[in-house]
């Protein structure tokens, strides 16, 4: 089964569903990034936000993993600076991907 949620497709000859999210871009791999870019494209395609006033969220901490130390040490390794360079190019694909759609969803500034 597909990880993301789908739906039948209309158009489509085959059962085979149709993922109504886009899937994770594999070329961010490791520590960071990953679920940034997720969600970056889930904007341009125009999905909805919600803040739920009645709900919460626990995060039980747990030790620094050694990916994130990895991710963390910036001058021993260049994982950091390689996501972060692929998720500037990432942003300028979507820009041309979704260039000219009007229901695009700001980025919050605050």
């Amino acid at each position: 089964l597909p990880w993301c949620p789908a739906k039948p497709s209309a158009s489509s000859s085959s059962n085979s569903p149709k993922p109504l999210t886009p899937y994770y871009d594999e070329r961010f791999y490791g520590y960071g990034k990953n679920k940034i870019q997720h969600v970056s494209h889930l904007r341009y395609r125009g999905v909805p936000f919600s803040v739920l006033p009645i709900s919460f969220v626990v995060h039980h901490p747990h030790p620094e993993s050694g990916v994130k130390q990895v991710w963390n040490d910036k001058k021993k390794n260049a994982l950091h600076g390689d996501m972060d360079k692929l998720y500037r190019d990432y942003m300028n694909e979507l820009g041309e991907v979704y260039k000219g759609v009007k229901d695009k969803i700001p980025q919050c500034d605050r």
